[in-house]
Parts: structure tokens; sequence; C-alpha cells
């Protein structure tokens, strides 16, 4: 039986939680300015979870 996506997000480090929530928070930022390239920004929230 496959794990349902609540499953999933409970599973999740604290460190899991705050990198998905900073993709979120940049895929959102993308929806309204549609020239954006979030690559920086993802590297940069990759560097700050990991040290």
């Amino acid at each position: 039986m496959s794990r349902t996506e609540k499953q999933v997000l409970e599973e999740l480090s604290d460190e899991q939680r705050a990198l998905l929530k900073r993709v979120l928070e940049i895929e959102r930022a993308k929806l309204h300015i549609t020239a954006y390239d979030a690559t920086d920004d993802l590297i940069a929230a990759v560097k700050e979870i990991l040290p």
C-alpha cells in the first residue's frame, strides 16, 4: 500500500521541512514574476540547510 502525502510530510526531518517550505515559497514567487530565474535562490536555500 502506498503512503499518503500526509504520511510522507510527517516523516520529513525539520531540515527537510524547512527546505520544502523555502522551495514552495520560491515557486510561488515565480508565479508572480514570469521572467524570474530561481536557480540562485534554490542553491542558496540548499546551502542554508546543508552544513
